[in-house]
């Protein structure tokens, strides 16, 4: 064989090869997004959009007037968030220079 044969049919296999791995990551990429779409349908924090409705028609009652809905802050009971205000202020009180004498 030549070696400009030998090179084509090299080059040949490399671009299958290629070809074969853009199929691969296409396919992956194809799951993850069904895989993101099953999950984007349970929200995290529960706030559902029936809960963002409710919330809505309870303020339009309540104001008398339209009412848009941008954003939703859900307050967490005050146990849940000592852990991690103990944890700012020791860190804090670890960078805390203390003045020259």
């Amino acid at each position: 064989m030549s070696p400009s044969v030998v090179a084509l049919i090299c080059m040949s296999v490399v671009m299958c090869v290629m070809t074969l791995l853009v199929g691969v990551l296409y396919a992956l990429q194809a799951v993850s997004r069904r895989q993101a779409k099953s999950a984007a349908a349970v929200p995290e924090d529960g706030i559902t959009p029936e809960l963002v409705v409710v919330l809505a028609a309870a303020a339009h009652a309540a104001l008398g007037k339209a009412v848009v809905v941008r954003r939703i802050h859900v307050l967490r009971p005050a146990g849940q968030e000592n852990w991690s205000r103990v944890g700012r202020i020791d860190i804090l009180r670890s960078h805390r220079m203390e003045p020259k004498r």
